[in-house]
């Protein structure tokens, strides 16, 4: 909006910046970018870098292929813009950064039938599985909690027996009716995308994809045996509960949601596969974003917010977190950056000696 009805701020599209600019005591004054027509310009003043993460960057020398490079065979839900030049950027002039080598995989990465081994791939929300939906292996058997961790998920996935397209193994997310309606909307979209399937019963799914519609039938009575049971008596099953108390399930689930599940329902499926999603890691930077170098010294002019700022959720983000390092952390580096600004304006008016009724304006 202030860009649209003033000039005190301009958006610049298809502009790639390409190095910081420093003054000779290391600070930063500005950046260097090429326009979309290939001029190279500058631009003055504090730098906040936002350029998120380093997901989608599979080059030879990539940070991805430096720091984890058992994950760099994986897709990810990255765009492609998310190749880690801010990071780089900042280390060129001394920045340093912090626990590069936590990178998050997510266990819901779609998989479009159509092309199942693309870099990058839609994220199918956790909300999918917070209504009901149902993870399913290749012999239509249920093989974790489908509320656990992002981590713990994505680890039972690689432990059990998926179906393999290409290169890709995934595995099947299933909602009733009663889920799919409860988050239509999720559903309309992946459908029109081409990443999720409408069934008229399970009995279609289970052809489709040569799975015993009798395993998927005893998978669901149990499912439906045990949800029961865990609403009746919650404290006194046989398993530990995920995140605490205990459970009738072996996997440690204690919510359900859109119960019964019967083959005779009406089902969406979509294919889902671990993918790249989060990087912990980026620019170490202090409480009030500020940019660190070597030994903790403030780097001037530079700050920090969102996925590119490092050391902010640990080895593993929660979901929603990244509310943290967006929101918060992108109002303290813009109110840091415009106070560096500030107070620079007024030693520099100073120095001048242009009077202390000029500088007390400022």
């Amino acid at each position: 909006e202030i860009a649209e009805k003033s000039d005190q701020a301009r958006i610049l599209l298809k502009t790639k910046v390409t190095k910081l600019l420093t003054d000779k005591d290391g600070n930063v004054t500005g950046c260097e970018c090429v326009s979309s027509d290939g001029k190279t310009f500058q631009e003055h003043g504090p730098v906040v870098i936002a350029t998120g993460g380093f997901g989608a960057d599979f080059t030879a020398d990539s940070l991805l292929n430096k720091h984890r490079p058992d994950l760099a065979h994986l897709p990810t839900t990255n765009g492609d813009h998310c190749t880690g030049d801010g990071l780089k950027m900042t280390m060129a002039v001394g920045g340093e950064c912090v626990d590069l080598e936590w990178i998050q995989v997510h266990p819901t990465g779609l998989v479009h039938p159509k092309d199942p081994d693309a870099k990058v791939k839609f994220l199918a929300a956790e909300a999918l599985r917070g209504v009901g939906g149902v993870l399913l292996d290749m012999e239509g058997n249920r093989f974790c909690n489908e509320l656990g961790r992002r981590d713990y998920v994505t680890g039972m996935m690689w432990k059990n027996k998926g179906l393999t397209m290409g290169g890709t193994t995934g595995f099947f997310l299933c909602l009733n009716g009663k889920a799919s309606n409860e988050i239509t909307w999720h559903c309309k979209h992946y459908k029109g995308r081409g990443i999720m399937k409408g069934y008229a019963n399970m009995g279609e799914f289970a052809k489709e994809y040569g799975i015993p519609l009798a395993n998927i039938e005893a998978t669901f009575k149990a499912y439906n045996e045990i949800a029961d049971k865990q609403t009746k008596d919650p404290e006194n099953g046989p398993f530990e509960a995920y995140g605490g108390g205990k459970s009738w399930d072996k996997w440690g689930k204690k919510f359900f949601h859109n119960l019964p599940m019967e083959t005779s329902d009406a089902f969406h499926v979509a294919i889902v596969t671990p993918v790249i999603h989060y990087c912990m890691g980026g620019m170490a930077i202090n409480d009030a974003a500020e940019s660190l170098g070597a030994g903790g010294k403030v780097i001037g002019g530079l700050y920090s917010a969102g996925e590119a700022a490092g050391g902010i959720h640990g080895n593993n983000r929660l979901g929603g977190n990244s509310l943290l390092d967006c929101v918060v952390f992108g109002r303290v580096s813009g109110r840091s950056a415009a106070r560096y600004l500030t107070a620079a304006n007024i030693k520099y008016v100073e120095s001048m000696k242009a009077g202390t009724a000029v500088a007390s304006k400022l």
